[in-house]
């Protein structure tokens, strides 16, 4: 199974490095399996021509620079396999190089030309792959599960899986009350497995999602020390000898479930720093506090884009910003989604950036920021 990309702080610096114009970024959503990836290649041919005619029309770009970009857009081009695709493909491509990346979350289909690489697409595709665990639940045994998006791996050692100690036995185990699936071995092997969950947490607030019938959730969660984990439930049983592939099919809902439970908190953070006065509403506003390092939380409308043009006014309380509906990047400073460099600076800072759903910060313009002080 093709892996997405893990966009690390290093290879976001390098590839927010400034770089001769145009650093070329092609971004195209995709899909795993025939028929719609053979289309997705036949879209990703016509945005690449698309690049190269912009390419070539462009008069602030050098013969030999044009033609070097356009050698490495060609190439990129040729080592995106269809068959390895996932939700999304980003494409960079400059004078003396060009890259790849398959994201595991649905990204515009865009030309973006610039002096930096179009970084927001691996940041979101980030943001929703956050760590969770799956804990498989059932009356043979308790088997751990780590996932990333939608992909998913067992967890072998440890002490996972973790046994019912009574399948060990000769003869009949005794139910608790003759409910179903419930016996005192059962609650021992819950005890034990939750014991085992608190190594592989090691402190971090990461989610937890419980996979079984319902007796055995409302077992687990009976007797389990991690309840402020636990994320989400996937009432089903017969799951214990999955394939990932299997098991990231039946936990789709459950990913849906997680992502709205981010951007609710996402939400909840913004409506605490508006009581407190830390708020930052629009790209105009929130542009000189991301600068300053002074944003904790950054909250980006999935969709937004601000094509406008950063200006320095020494002594200024605000830094200038001006919202364009176009312009040149090379010639006159314009960048073509002013939105990338804000989030650039807020991680730049240590902060933390979630994206919603269009339409969700409508009346903040599509953005909005939690200030640190």
């Amino acid at each position: 199974m093709p892996q997405a990309v893990r966009p690390t702080a290093e290879l976001l610096a390098e590839l927010r490095r400034p770089r001769p114009y145009p650093a070329v970024s092609v971004t195209l959503p995709t899909h795993r399996r025939r028929p719609e990836n053979q289309q997705d290649h036949i879209r990703l041919r016509n945005l690449l021509e698309e690049a190269g005619r912009r390419l070539a029309d462009d008069p602030d770009v050098p013969r030999e620079r044009r033609l070097a970009v356009a050698e490495h857009l060609r190439l990129a081009g040729e080592e995106s396999d269809p068959e390895r695709f996932l939700d999304g493909l980003v494409l960079y491509a400059s004078e003396d190089e060009h890259r790849m990346y398959r994201v595991g979350t649905e990204v515009s289909e865009r030309v973006v030309f610039g002096t930096t690489y179009l970084t927001r697409n691996l940041v979101a595709a980030e943001a929703r792959s956050r760590p969770y665990w799956v804990l498989v639940l059932s009356e043979d045994d308790v088997r751990l599960w780590h996932g990333r998006g939608t992909q998913v791996e067992p967890v072998e050692g440890d002490g996972f899986p973790v046994a019912n100690p009574g399948e060990e036995r000769d003869g009949p185990v005794t139910r608790e009350g003759g409910g179903l699936g419930v016996s005192q071995d059962m609650r021992s092997m819950f005890t034990e497995a939750d014991d085992k969950l608190a190594a592989a947490l090691d402190g971090r607030a990461q989610p937890v999602v419980l996979v079984g019938l319902r007796p055995q959730t409302s077992l687990f969660r009976s007797v389990t020390r991690h309840t402020d984990h636990i994320a989400a439930e996937l009432d089903k049983g017969g799951l214990r000898t999955v394939t990932p592939a299997e098991l990231a099919v039946e936990l789709a809902p459950v990913r849906e479930e997680l992502a709205e439970a981010r951007s609710t908190a996402a939400l909840a953070a913004l409506d605490a720093a508006r009581s407190g006065r830390r708020y930052a509403a629009g790209v105009q506003d929130a542009w000189l506090p991301a600068h300053e390092g002074r944003v904790a939380h950054l909250v980006v409308e999935d969709g937004l884009r601000i094509t406008a043009r950063p200006e320095a006014v020494e002594g200024a309380e605000r830094a200038a910003l001006s919202v364009l509906d176009g312009g040149t990047p090379s010639v006159d400073g314009v960048e073509d989604d002013i939105v990338d460099s804000l989030v650039e600076a807020v991680l730049d800072a240590d902060g933390v950036v979630d994206f919603v759903p269009d339409g969700t910060l409508a009346e903040a313009g599509g953005l909005a920021a939690a200030l640190r002080f």
